[in-house]
């Protein structure tokens, strides 16, 4: 069975939550930014003491938010930078790891999971030496470039027959 990436940057715009097909193994691919409601900040304070500590800053609604400057293969929740340049992120489809995308496109598993990863950072362990390489993720400078090596389908070609009409 083949497999074939859609943009998940794309779904919004439809409203989709996912796609299945017989024919082909269907992947998100594509890099999203996730921002923290405004008010979470305040309610957390942990949020500051890592960005003070580690100097890792989460993205949050009522502040810039950077578009990442490369595209994932598969998907990739961003949630964070690092001062040096790093992002960070999930990648749910293979995993609940967390990953840093380095500024050269380099990928590492940092942590087995969120909550562990916050928590060295709050602890100001220095986590850079317990990253390995994530060879199951994919970094490319962009969508054009990704489609040069994957087969990416627009979603509208793998919705339904008909499927505009029948919300009318």
């Amino acid at each position: 069975m083949r497999t074939v990436y859609f943009d998940m940057g794309e779904l919004n715009r439809f409203g989709a939550l996912g796609l299945l097909s017989s024919e082909a193994k269907v992947l998100p691919a594509g890099t999203v930014i996730h921002t923290e409601q405004a008010k979470v900040r305040k309610e957390l304070p942990q949020y500051q003491e890592m960005a003070k500590r580690a100097g890792v800053f989460f993205f949050f609604e009522d502040e810039d938010v950077p578009n990442a400057p490369f595209f994932t293969v598969p998907y990739m929740e961003l949630v964070a930078r690092d001062r040096d340049g790093g992002w960070y992120g999930r990648a749910e489809s293979i995993g609940d790891g967390v990953y840093c995308v380095t500024p050269d496109g380099a990928v590492f598993l940092v942590s087995e999971g969120m909550e562990r990863f916050s928590g060295r950072l709050l602890a100001g362990e220095e986590v850079r030496e317990l990253w390995e390489p994530a060879l199951e993720l994919t970094v490319y400078p962009s969508k054009t470039a990704a489609a040069q090596v994957v087969e990416l389908v627009p979603v509208e070609e793998l919705l339904p027959k008909g499927w505009k009409e029948r919300e009318k």
